[in-house]
């Protein structure tokens, strides 16, 4: 299946950097690649667990405050219900 999309030049500008930093050789594995990070993230959510960057020399973390996130884990609430 193929999907379009329409960016932004500044939001190409930044997914060809993302490419470049993460050594994706195409854009459909960069997209596997955040979509897996994404599926993750939503599913340890749902989970009741938090998302955190945690910095082990300094004791601290920052947790991670996305919509989608907190919408997914809602509804997965209230589905139990």
């Amino acid at each position: 299946m193929r999907l379009n999309f329409e960016f932004t030049e500044q939001q190409v500008k930044d997914l060809k950097e993302l490419q470049q930093k993460t050594g994706s050789s195409t854009m459909k594995e960069l997209f596997n690649n955040a979509m897996s990070v994404f599926e993750w993230t939503v599913n340890e959510s749902i989970k009741g667990k938090k998302i955190a960057s945690v910095d082990e020399e300094d004791k601290n973390y920052r947790v991670l405050v996305a919509p989608p996130l907190q919408r997914a884990a809602k509804l997965y609430q209230l589905e139990k219900v």
